[in-house]
């Protein structure tokens, strides 16, 4: 029964691929020194087993080519589909190396009890048991305890020998038992790309809801997953981008194309155009992905061929995978910091912060950082370790940073709308109310001055882009920002006539950049305008209050300042800036944007909670005064009107009736009609875009001047005018 025992562990390492005709087979290993630690590298291209610590041949093998230097950080097996090992998972499988040795070192000092003969046979069954053991964990105490104890006839000479082996044996067993089994959890990334991925959720990992990226026609969509993490507050965004599961011939493609791309001398200077790189490495892509495949003797349906040279495309000038995070419509934010190898990326999903799966490379970052270096034109080294720009293609604005600030490099993508967003959207996320939408509507039409404040990703950028599409069609409108953020193009294309002027970066800027306070100056001389700053940050907000003052501008003026509440406001312009405090009136309205954790949840959620006019009739030098005409409730989650408005005390709405030549009545009369206009806009999807929108906004101002000068009632006409574009399909 014995003999039967050692011959199926014989038969186990022979079928695992753990011994080969008699000679025990290892693995090609070398040892790199990373910028992390020590990577011990396995080239996985030639064996014929599955190159995961989940095979027990390829664990055995492992093992055995481990044995005796088992000093390193990371454990790297690379194939087509390259996995990567490290922390828990490294450990059990350094716990076996160190397991193995041991037995090894027992099986070497196993003394020749009485005669010898049996020694040679012990030596080889320990290790045959320490081999079956790291083959099959779970087994490890039976193959221990199963090891013959004589070989040969016994005498009576025999018996002290045996008993000395009988308890070195059950010792062994003992030290077996407390051998574990690898739940290793590798990383995996395909050849093409260094940025890695964890395959599996960890353990107790809840699930909470999932969706689907939509791809296009020449990549399926992506599923992603939301787990809630069994030891963290923060939730985990779990992502499988479908090149990381390819077959391994179509990667073996890939691979061999990008080196040839990578080895093709430009005969031209096509390749220095980055607004270009993306169709001629398509171009390109194809014809060298065609020629890997004739030398492979493989033919590629045209389809198969598409899809292939996109992905090479997206691993070569593309960003790689941060594109299919950049495509999710979920997504708010995404960030990671320094160093890139240690840390996961981080992302805002529907304002709530989630780790994710994804782990990207100091390669694919330094890589990433020379294309928006080329993009943006703007410098970046450690004379200028600050860049900004932005991404129109994926709709995001990047800050990326690098030593000396960092120790290494850590980036920031923050994502906008790829369509404008509009008032009614802002009203359906709940971070208006109607009547504060209609309110803010008035307030643009009657051409006021307003300032849009709040802390970061409050969404102060998001509404000031939403009321310049209350700006009406008839105007032209100048859009000054260093960093492109507002919709120019896009209301361009819906009917606006907009136009953006550039500034220099106020820490990333190049020398051929003009300063924001010299492009003011040039807007001024444009024309009657409407003038919209991005960001009202320094010397340049002089000269705006200076035309604000003396009405160079013609029209509304608004922009963005960062802040917490109207003081701040006031204090960072007059007391930061330089502003005189008289120049401050000239500002008629100050709207204060937040995020809000309600009921002290770990969602947040973007609102406007103070809405306030500058009161010139009370107005104090030292310290300005502000009148409420919105605050926000928090217990009610609401924005509240104040009762300024309806009592016709407003100086803003005051301001607005003596212009438009209206007694006060009338003007609230409109606020509470452009309100029910919110209402209904916010109510019909169709009709909330950009494009569906504007023509909205046109027909309402349409039918509201035929009535004003028949004096209908006009409301009513509107309402079934948008009832009949429903019909239609909008």
């Amino acid at each position: 029964m014995l003999v039967d025992l050692a011959a199926l562990r014989d038969a186990l390492l022979t079928l695992t691929g753990a011994r080969e005709g008699g000679k025990e087979l290892t693995c090609p290993l070398k040892f790199k020194q990373g910028r992390h630690g020590t990577d011990a590298v396995v080239d996985c291209a030639r064996c014929a087993e599955r190159s995961s610590l989940s095979d027990p041949a390829c664990r055995l093998r492992l093992v055995r080519s481990l044995s005796g230097k088992a000093w390193m950080d990371r454990l790297i097996l690379e194939r087509n589909i390259v996995r990567e090992y490290g922390g828990s998972g490294l450990t059990s499988l350094l716990g076996l190396v160190s397991f193995y040795d041991d037995m090894k070192l027992q099986s070497s000092t196993l003394q020749a009890y009485g005669c010898g003969r049996c020694s040679g046979e012990r030596r080889k069954s320990v290790m045959r048991a320490a081999e079956a053991s790291i083959a099959s964990p779970q087994e490890a105490w039976r193959m221990a305890a199963s090891i013959q104890i004589m070989h040969g006839k016994e005498a009576q000479e025999c018996r002290p020998c045996i008993e000395r082996y009988a308890s070195f044996r059950n010792d062994l067993a003992r030290i077996c038992a407390r051998v574990k089994c690898v739940d290793a959890r590798p990383y995996v990334r395909p050849r093409f790309s260094t940025s890695r991925i964890m395959a599996e959720p960890p353990d107790g990992a809840i699930f909470l809801r999932s969706y689907e990226i939509s791809g296009d026609r020449l990549a399926p969509a992506i599923h992603v997953t939301i787990y809630e993490m069994a030891d963290s507050l923060e939730r985990l965004y779990f992502m499988m981008p479908w090149e990381y599961s390819m077959e391994e011939e179509d990667i073996s493609l890939i691979v061999e194309a990008r080196q040839r791309l990578l080895s093709k001398r430009p005969e031209t200077m096509e390749f220095m155009d980055a607004s270009n790189m993306r169709p001629l490495f398509a171009r390109y892509g194809k014809e060298a992905i065609s020629n890997t495949a004739a030398a492979k003797g493989l033919r590629l349906e045209p389809g198969r061929l598409e899809m292939l040279a996109s992905v090479l495309v997206k691993y070569t000038c593309g960003l790689g995978i941060l594109e299919d995070v950049l495509r999710d419509p979920h997504i708010e934010d995404a960030y990671v910091n320094a160093p890139v190898g240690f840390n996961p990326l981080h992302v805002v999903v529907d304002g709530e912060e989630c780790t994710s799966n994804i782990f990207l490379s100091e390669a694919d970052v330094e890589s990433t950082i020379s294309r928006l270096r080329a993009i943006s034109g703007r410098p970046f080294s450690e004379a200028n370790p600050v860049l900004d720009m932005d991404l129109g293609e994926f709709h995001t604005r990047v800050s990326a940073i690098g030593n000396p600030l960092s120790r290494g490099l850590a980036y920031a993508f923050r994502r906008h709308k790829t369509t404008p967003w509009t008032l009614p959207q802002l009203v359906s996320k709940k971070m208006l109310t109607p009547y504060a939408a209609g309110l803010l509507s008035l307030m643009v039409d009657g051409q006021s001055s307003i300032l849009v404040t709040g802390t970061r990703g409050a969404g102060k950028t998001s509404l000031l882009g939403a009321l310049m599409l209350e700006i009406p069609q008839s105007c032209r409108i100048l859009v000054i920002e260093d960093t492109p953020e507002l919709p120019v193009e896009d209301m361009q294309r819906c009917g606006w006539k907009v136009q953006g002027m550039g500034t220099r970066a106020p820490i990333s800027g190049s020398e051929a950049e003009f300063q924001a306070s010299d492009v003011l100056r040039a807007a001024l001389r444009l024309g009657e305008s409407a003038l919209i700053m991005g960001e009202v940050r320094g010397a340049e907000a002089r000269s705006l209050y200076e035309a604000m003052r003396v009405g160079a501008s013609g029209n509304a003026v608004m922009g963005t300042i960062h802040g917490s509440s109207c003081m701040d406001v006031y204090d960072r312009v007059v007391h930061d800036i330089g502003v005189p405090p008289a120049s401050f009136k000239a500002t008629d309205a100050v709207v204060v944007c937040s995020t809000v954790r309600r009921s002290g949840g770990q969602a947040r959620e973007r609102r406007v909670i103070q809405v306030a006019e500058v009161s010139r009739s009370r107005w104090e030098d030292a310290g300005g005064a502000f009148d409420d005409l919105l605050v926000y409730d928090a217990s009610a989650d609401f924005l509240a009107p104040a009762d300024r408005i309806d009592t016709g005390r407003s100086e803003a709405l005051q301001k607005i009736a003596k212009k438009w030549g209206v007694p006060i009545k009338t003007l609230n009369d409109e606020v509470e009609a452009r309100s029910l206009f919110m209402a209904q806009v916010a109510g019909k999807p169709w009709a909330m875009e950009a494009e569906a929108y504007a023509r909205c906004v046109n027909a309402y101002r349409a039918i509201r001047e035929n009535g004003r000068r028949e004096g209908g009632p006009y409301f009513k006409e509107w309402a079934d005018w948008l009832e009949r574009e429903g019909a239609y399909g909008g």
